[in-house]
């Protein structure tokens, strides 16, 4: 059973709409804080883990060929999401523009694990699958 209020349903859901934009326009500092000490991202090689990670991410990112930006769609939150803690489940694309016309260049299924840290809701870990590759 989901026990999860609807004001917290809908701050989950901009958090995860926020990632996007922020991962998407080399924000480092604001990627890192989406996500609690010690934050995962699992499913890349290397998986990045704790902040500076992904800050140190978004400045590779900026500098190499592509210019990706994602797409995450069909959020929903698996049964058992508190008040306290949820796990979202997505899809996502990630386009590539710095292709002429932009190309689809991944397709991955999102497993978020969420936490209300009682002033906002924070990143524990974001597993990503991409399963054409399997």
């Amino acid at each position: 059973m989901t026990t999860i209020s609807p004001e917290n349903r809908l701050a989950v859901h901009e958090l995860i709409a926020s990632y996007a934009h922020i991962v998407d326009n080399y924000r480092g500092r604001e990627w890192s804080e989406l996500f609690v000490e010690g934050g995962r991202l699992i499913g890349v090689e290397p998986p990045l883990v704790g902040r500076q990670a992904f800050i140190d991410q978004s400045a590779r990112l900026q500098a190499g060929p592509t210019e990706y930006r994602h797409v995450i769609t069909n959020v929903f939150l698996q049964p058992g999401a508190t008040d306290e803690r949820a796990v979202a489940m997505a899809y996502g694309t990630v386009a590539d523009w710095a292709e002429s016309p932009p190309v689809m260049a991944i397709f991955v299924e999102y497993r978020f694990s969420l936490v209300n840290t009682g002033d906002t809701w924070k990143i524990a870990e974001i597993e990503i699958n991409r399963p054409y590759l399997e």
